[in-house]
Order: C-alpha cells, then structure tokens, then sequence
C-alpha cells in the first residue's frame, strides 16, 4: 500500500494512513463500532431470525426491511464518528505547529485538503464494510433490487464526503481540536435538522401554517422531494427510500437521473466546504488565539451597559469589579475572578442571556398549549439538561487538561498546598457555573409543576380506566429537585476524574462526553434491549428497574409521566432507588479525585 501511494504521489495521505494503523485506539474503535453495529442489527433482526428459524420459507422477501435498518444505522454511524475523526486533521497540525512545514512542501493547499480528507474517508469506509456481511444476509431474503441496494450505498459514501468535508472546513478554520470538534457537530445538527424542521412547518402547517410562506409554496405546486431539492444543506439521509422509488414529479425520470438531481445540492454543499476550506487553510493558518468565551462576554458588557445607562437605572452597577488579592485559597481566587467563567458578574449576565428566552418560551407555551397536546415544556427541559450537561462537562475535564495543555500544571504543584486542597479550589468556578445552571432548570421545572397541576387527568382521559393514577406532582417535583442535585455534580466530578487521567485537553473533553453518551446509551444496548427481545417481560416483572441503569431514563420517565407506567405502585421506590444508586457514584467520583489527587496530578507519593 505504501509503495502504491508513492507511485501516485500520495505522501500525506501515506502519512496519515501508516499513524492511524499504528495506534492502538484505532482498533478499539473500530471493534466498538462492530460490536455496535451487530449488536444493535441483531436486536432490530430478532423477529426476522425467530420467524426464520420456525419457517425457513416465512423470512423470504424480508430483505428490504432488513437493508433499511442497515443503512439507517450505517448514516447513525456515519453522523456520530465522522466530524470526530475528521475536525482534527488541520487543528492538530495548527497545534504543533507543523502546518508551516507543509507548507515549506511541494504540496499545494488543494492537494493537503484532499489527502487529509482521504485518509479520514478511507478509515470511515473501513467501518462501513463491516456491515457487508449483514448487507449479504439481508439480500439473500429477497425483495431487494439492486438499484435499491446500490442506491443506499451511494447515499452513504455521499454522506461520508459531505461530512468529511464539513469537518474539514471545520478544522481549517478553528485554531484549536476542542473548538473544531464543538463547531463540526453544532453545524452538522442545524444542517441535517434544519431542513427537517422547514419541511415539517411546511408541509404539515405545524410552524408556518397559515402564513404567506406556506401559501406560497403550496401556489407553487411543490411535492414534497421538490420542497427537499430546494435546500442545498440537507443530507442523504433525508433522501434514502424516496429518491429509490422514483416517487412524484421525478419519478417521470429514469431511476438513475431522478437519483443524480436529487444528490446534486448535497454534492453542491461538499463542494462549498470544500472551496471554504481552502480559503481558511491560508487565511487562518496562522490565526492568533482568541478567547470566545472572553469575547462573547466583552459583548454581553456592551449591551448591558448601553441598556443600564438611561434615566431610571442611571448606570447603577450591582456588582462591580474588584481589585482584592488572594488570602487563604488562591487557586480558588483565580478561577472566581480571572477565569470567564467564575467570575459573578459574567455568570449574571449569561443567566440573563439564557433564563429570559426560557422565561419567555414558557409564558408563550402556557398561551398556546392545549391540554389535549404533549407539553412543549418536556422539550424545553431535555434541551436545558444537554445545554447543562455539555457546559459542565467541558468545564470540568478542563481544569486539569488545560493546565497541562498550557504547561502551567507544574507551577501549581510547585506551590505548598496539596493536591486535594488544589482541586477543591479549582473545582470552586466550576461549582459556580452549575448554581448558575440550576436557575434556568428551576424555572422549567415550576412551570412543568403548573402545567401537570392544571392538566393532570386532561392530558390522559383513558389511564382512569385502566385504575391508574393521576400525573403525581409531588413526585415530579421531588424527581426533579434530586436530578438537578446529584446529576450536574457527578457529571463535573466525572469529567474531572477523566481530565486527571488524559493528558490533553482535546482529548479530556472529548472522552467525558463520550463516557457520559455512553452511561446513558450503552445499558439500554447492551443490556435492556436484548433482555426486554429474549425475555419479554410483562409490565408487573421488576424488569423495569433496569432501566434505572441509565440515568437519563429517570429524566425521560420524569418529564414523559413514565414513572406510573413502569413502576405502577413502585414509582417512590424507584425514585430512591435511583437517586441513592447516582448519589453513590457522586461521591465514588469525588472520593477518586481527592484521595488520588497528589498521583494524578503527577506529583511524588511517599509509600
């Protein structure tokens, strides 16, 4: 392979693919992605394997089912491990300092973007042909053609470059990992759910129903492909199914040219990343580093400034600046008063900045809402607790990582104080930041308290039938208050045990928000999905307690009046039970941190 490339002139991209073989994390995530793949395969295929098992002749023609289930859980694949492996080709080499070099090459700038993104496709087409072992089993069914067949597998390699070039341009433009890993997967989510959400508001009336927009595109005549065409960001995923059967206005169209006008925004969008990655590779190559949170709060002063100078507040100032020096805790007095994020007065106006849209959202959800619709609030909720969660996280596995990163790690364990004395302190901006977290939290929880209070036995008119009880208020509010209490600190005790261990920042903070996905994701894989498919428990079994091993479910069940469901006449018990159970991996988190602080932060132990 080596020998191939260098005839071709291929040097990076021989580079690239001889460090990716020789690390280690390379085929550990290659074995999870196929552990995930079979595993979750297997569980979506188990009544087509058990009816094929009984009747070999009765799974005939199940193919297609199987395929699309296939393809679906490739683009998950696709849209959780490209912008990862991709964000970091440029920023990495912006990191060390080698950008320059290859400059110094022969290479031009289009020839390092298409190495860079080659060696990051052909380790994403690795992955995908693990599933040609399961694309064989679903064919040999039956009811595939192969222009379906051939159609999924153009729209997933179409995915992979669209992504990679996404996370590309990315790359290219951020001047650090962390901030091209955020940006790739922030821009891929308003470029794949955008477009959904249009369609919807579109189509169904549900955003712009009765509006000139709608009206205009219904004068228009506009199918719902046609709609999909018109957005040149949307993905492949949005296309798979229709764009193979050849329905509405292209369907009038050959398969193959109905399939091409359907690609042709995608690809259009590839290629746009692709030219602005070429421009930021040159113009930012040598950007200067900039502090955005530091900026977004020097705005955040402006504004508040400019609206606290009129006639009636007359720039009173509730909370100025300060000039004191440190006493006891120094550690703490700098990250309360010299970091972004610890010092009061910017952690009042970011409240501001997020609780008056939340206050805002809940008052306009408790005119329009109707007690014959899921409350809105729920979705509020989830998006407040994945805002918190990402925040805290980020900040945590950064104290430590990022004292590393900016070689500062050894001044303070140069200084007489001990490593559990050190991280207490340093802990102190972070416990600041989730008290100031908590309040928009508060607010959606009072307001969803309101919302049961006025529509508990509205909302579900048919549970009173069944003997179930009503929406339990208290028992939202006590789940509630528990959450906020035990989640946030042990996500923050949680990342800050991985930033002690993991040497760079980049790294800690991703490995803390792929171990908090992956607490919450993996028991139900690996264990409530194959146990609920073999077993099949019925609704009264205490099966649903294992449920309690992911701790997001107890915020679904919350929110979602699951509890009742699940639980019956258990729902007190399995709120303590579950609390008790995160309240103790809380303090096993804490008590790793404090009592290793010393080997962690890599100073002598005495033995």
């Amino acid at each position: 392979m080596t020998r191939l490339l260098q005839q071709f002139g291929l040097p990076l991209l021989g580079k690239e693919l001889l460090e990716q073989a020789a690390r280690k994390r390379t085929y550990v995530i290659r074995v999870g992605y196929a552990i995930l793949l079979f595993l979750a395969a297997y569980m979506f295929f188990y009544e087509t394997l058990r009816v094929g098992s009984a009747s070999p002749l009765a799974a005939l023609g199940r193919g297609r089912q199987m395929l699309e289930i296939l393809v679906g859980l490739q683009f998950a694949g696709i849209y959780l491990f490209m912008p990862a492996l991709t964000c970091g080709v440029i920023a990495q080499e912006k990191e060390r300092a080698s950008l320059q070099l290859l400059f110094l090459t022969r290479l031009g700038p289009w020839a390092i973007l298409f190495e860079k993104l080659a060696s990051r496709m052909v380790t994403m087409l690795g992955f995908l042909l693990l599933s040609l072992p399961l694309l064989a089993f679903a064919y040999t069914l039956g009811g595939i053609s192969p222009e379906y067949l051939w159609t999924g597998v153009g729209l997933l390699l179409l995915t992979v470059f669209q992504l990679g070039a996404l996370s590309l341009f990315c790359s290219a433009y951020c001047r650090t990992t962390v901030s091209a890993f955020v940006m790739s997967y922030l821009l891929l989510a308003v470029t794949s759910l955008g477009p959904a959400l249009l369609l919807v508001g579109f189509l169904q009336g549900g955003i712009f129903g009765g509006t000139a927009i709608e009206q205009f595109v219904i004068s228009l005549g506009l199918f719902e492909e046609e709609v999909q065409f018109i957005f040149p960001l949307c993905t492949p995923a949005h296309f798979f199914g229709s764009a193979s059967i050849g329905m509405g206005r292209f369907g009038l169209l050959p398969h193959w040219a109905s399939l091409v006008l359907r690609c042709m925004p995608i690809i259009f969008s590839g290629v746009v990343y692709l030219g602005l990655a070429r421009v930021c590779l040159v113009r930012r190559a040598f950007a200067p580093p900039r502090n955005l949170v530091l900026k977004f709060f020097k705005k955040l002063d402006s504004t508040f400034h400019r609206l606290n100078d009129n006639r009636w507040t007359r720039g009173i100032v509730l909370i100025g600046e300060t000039d004191s020096l440190p006493e006891l805790e120094p550690i703490a007095w700098r990250e309360t008063t010299k970091r972004s994020l610890g010092q009061a007065r910017y952690l009042l106006r970011l409240l501001l900045a997020v609780e008056i849209p939340v206050l805002v959202l809940c008052i306009f959800l408790a005119i329009v809402s109707t007690s014959n619709n899921e409350p809105l609030g729920s979705y509020l909720a989830f998006f407040l607790w994945c805002f918190s969660v990402l925040v805290v996280s980020v900040q945590s596995a950064s104290l430590i990582a990022g004292e590393r990163s900016h070689q500062t790690l050894d001044v303070l364990c140069a200084t007489p104080l001990s490593g559990k004395e050190i991280i207490r302190q340093k802990f102190r901006g972070v416990r600041r930041v989730i008290v100031a977290l908590l309040v928009p939290l508060c607010t959606v929880f009072i307001f969803q308290c309101w919302w049961k209070s006025e529509t508990s036995g509205l909302r579900y008119p048919n549970y009173t039938a069944f003997g179930w009880p009503e929406v339990s208020v208290p028992l939202y509010c006590v789940c509630s208050a528990l959450s906020a209490a035990v989640y946030l600190p042990m996500v923050a005790w949680l990342s800050l045990w991985i930033g002690l261990r993991v040497r760079s920042q980049a790294r800690a903070i991703t490995g803390a928000v792929a171990a908090i996905v992956a607490w919450c994701i993996g028991p139900l894989l690996f264990c409530i999905a194959p146990i609920g498919i073999l077993v099949q428990p019925s609704n009264d079994s205490p099966f649903g307690y294992l449920l309690l091993l992911s701790p997001m479910m107890a915020i679904l069940l919350n929110e979602l009046d699951g509890f009742r469901e699940v639980f019956r006449s258990g729902q007190w018990v399995a709120v303590i039970l579950n609390f008790l159970l995160y309240g103790g991996a809380l303090l096993l988190f804490r008590n790793n941190c404090l009592n290793d602080a010393d080997r962690l932060l890599g100073r002598a132990v005495d033995r």
